[in-house]
């Protein structure tokens, strides 16, 4: 199971679905209609490269603990 998941940290979940209010009012100031679809399609990309920063972020910060750790010799190596 993700330990890193919101669920689990008690994050906060934004999805699409809550940012498709505040387009919506944003797009709202264009001097052109827009089309309905098009706040959806804006809110998903956003939450799409969020989550992909965040993914980004995350595998940069577990392989620098990995280079951080210390080498342990194997078993086999020892006993001789």
């Amino acid at each position: 199971m993700n330990k890193t998941s919101s669920v689990v940290t008690g994050g906060v979940t934004v999805t699409a679905a809550t940012l498709v209010p505040l387009i919506q009012w944003a797009m709202s100031g264009f001097p052109r209609p827009v089309p309905p679809d098009i706040p959806f399609l804006v809110a998903a990309g956003l939450v799409t490269g969020v989550h992909a920063v965040y993914n980004i972020l995350a595998a940069r910060t577990a392989a620098k603990t990995v280079a951080a750790a210390p080498v342990t010799p194997a078993a086999s190596s020892i006993i001789q």
